[in-house]
């Protein structure tokens, strides 16, 4: 258990120099180590780090025009049995979301914090559920005239296979409940396909 707190502290060591070294204001700075140093407190012995695929999107009344952006996320989990077959998994992550119209690419950057309830029926397999936060951390030059929204808020829920005790593929679809444009009714939709591996 003590290796995988260094470990982990690590981790939340190098998440710190990418925020120090991001544009964003201090504000969103000090939110960020915030919440970064709640999951550390709360930390046990099975932590992990992911990676995968967005296939963004935007839902709403002016989402017509839209279609699926490929995107990218990545970042650390940390997953705490309370049972043999249930758990809740905190994870901080930067996910980039958005949406494309004809050739035109409009990026979200996010710092995302998923909280998973996850439902093993069997050893190895899961199903997950659960709420997730969003702070705007960049966007692309595009999207300044819509004016984005700082915060996202929505729904995420999704189905997990471990490979091997370690290696995990997951597929995950979250839709946002909030608009991310002050200017016109669009929300966050994405499906995510991730690889990650628990330590």
């Amino acid at each position: 258990m003590v290796k995988s707190k260094l470990k982990f502290i690590f981790l939340i060591k190098v998440f710190f120099i990418f925020v120090s070294l991001t544009n964003i204001s201090f504000m969103k700075k000090i939110l960020l180590t915030v919440a970064a140093l709640v999951c550390a407190a709360t930390m046990q012995a099975q932590f992990g780090v992911k990676a995968g695929f967005n296939f963004a999107n935007f839902r709403g009344d002016a989402a017509d025009d839209f279609n699926v952006l490929t995107a990218w996320h990545a970042g650390v989990v940390y997953e705490s049995h309370v049972t043999t077959y249930f758990s809740v998994q905190p994870e901080l992550l930067y996910s980039v979301a958005g949406a494309k119209n004809d050739d035109t690419e409009f990026k979200l950057g996010y710092f995302s914090v998923p909280l998973m309830l996850k439902v093993y029926p069997t050893p190895g397999f899961n199903i997950q559920a659960g709420p997730q936060l969003g702070m705007l951390i960049n966007e692309s030059d595009n999207f300044d005239a819509f004016k984005s929204e700082t915060f996202d808020f929505g729904l995420a829920a999704g189905l997990e296979f471990f490979l091997t005790n370690n290696l995990f593929i997951q597929a995950r679809y979250y839709a946002g409940s909030k608009k991310v444009s002050s200017e016109i009714d669009i929300k966050n939709t994405n499906v995510s396909a991730s690889l990650g591996l628990m330590f």
